[in-house]
């Protein structure tokens, strides 16, 4: 699920010196019996500005101190109290995209999702992109209300895994698009920002490798730019062909156990958390895997991301959990985790009797379907 946030609200860092930048967006929107405001964020929600739409217009300035990923959303004022949430709805009122200092007009006839967009150059360029990739909105738009639809109801494994498989598609089709783009806009903010989503949303670091080879030498070798490197760099450790590095973590009882001292099996290093909802339903496949293959040369190696240890050993044994489990109670902070890039859970990777990682985010049918493959 992280995943998914991040990817909608990831902030993208100009390659430069920053400069405090002013823009104007000016909206036209079709008039409504409604009363209305427009709320305009960016910076993950940490900076917004709102207005109020009337006759079907509104102005909002604000300040910027980049060409940043922004979010505008329409917002009914009063709406009835029995007003019943509606997915599609709300969907149809947010429309994705770029700041930049500047005059930035937003026009639609219809709904705000599907306003056109104009305005500065790195502002044009991800609504250039934005219609390029239009072709990938029935399958986003399915995406997003089986997210809705998980979150909303009643977690089960089939529904996770189908969530799993829809998304694991849509983040294909989307890396291509983005591939497309950079080729012709190697240098555009635009560009820089898909990088920066790559990294910080845990792309398969081969897919970030390769985005990030896309740009232009000027955005790579920037402050900026070597700082994403850092990062990249730290996500290929756990990339397939990669020997993953050893830590020590202690167990429920205080005593370290470090990752070497499973060499010579098959080890799937698991990093979850109690908190975690895909992890928890995840388990069940874990628990069958693990009592199926424990004889073959098979171990599990759990790594929490939990801050409170009385939840973290419960979760242990509700979910019935028999293999090796650590954690240092850091949450996000865990030093394994941080040693290993990890942006999001549940996330695993498969490691042979050398240490050499041979598989990534194995869950479900994928996790039966390898381990069938190594113990036939």
């Amino acid at each position: 699920m992280k995943f998914l946030l991040q990817l909608c609200v990831l902030v993208m860092a100009l390659p430069a010196l920053a400069q405090e930048q002013q823009f104007v967006l000016k909206g036209s929107l079709p008039p409504s019996s409604k009363k209305w405001t427009v709320l305009l964020y960016w910076n993950e929600g940490a900076s917004a500005e709102e207005a109020k739409l009337v006759n079907g217009k509104f102005e909002i300035k604000g300040t910027i101190e980049e060409p940043v990923k922004a979010t505008l959303v329409l917002q009914e004022v009063n709406p009835p109290r029995d007003k019943k949430f509606d997915f599609n709805e709300m969907q149809a009122n947010r429309l994705e995209l770029f700041l930049e200092g500047g005059n930035i007009t937003v026009t639609s006839t219809g709904r705000l999702a599907y306003a056109v967009v104009q305005g500065p150059p790195a502002v044009q360029d991800y609504y250039n992109f934005q219609q390029q990739a239009r072709h990938l909105q029935p399958l986003e738009a399915g995406m997003m209300s089986m997210m809705n639809h998980y979150t909303r109801q009643k977690r089960t494994d089939v529904l996770a895994r189908n969530f799993e498989k829809l998304l694991d598609a849509y983040i294909g089709f989307y890396f291509e698009e983005q591939q497309v783009f950079m080729r012709k806009q190697p240098a555009s903010p635009v560009s820089f920002y898909f990088v920066k989503q790559a990294v910080q949303s845990g792309l398969d670091p081969a897919k970030a490798t390769t985005l990030f080879g896309l740009l232009s030498p000027g955005l790579q070798t920037s402050v900026q730019g070597q700082e994403l490197a850092q990062e990249l760099e730290l996500s290929r450790r756990s990339m397939v062909g990669a020997v993953a590095p050893d830590f020590t973590q202690p167990d429920p009882e205080g005593k370290p156990v470090s990752l070497s001292s499973f060499r010579g099996k098959y080890v799937l290093v698991d990093f979850w958390a109690s908190w975690c909802g895909p992890c928890r339903v995840e388990s069940p496949n874990l628990v069958k895997a693990y009592q199926q293959y424990k004889q073959k040369n098979f171990e599990i190696f759990g790594v929490s991301l939990d801050q409170n240890r009385e939840k973290w050993l419960k979760a242990v044994k509700d979910d019935g959990y028999t293999w090796q489990q650590v954690g240092d109670m850091k949450g996000w902070e865990n030093e394994a985790a941080s040693m290993y890039g990890v942006k999001g859970i549940p996330f695993n990777i498969l490691l042979d009797p050398n240490g050499v990682v041979i598989a990534r985010n194995l869950r479900g049918d994928e996790l039966e379907k390898k381990l069938k493959e190594i113990f036939p």
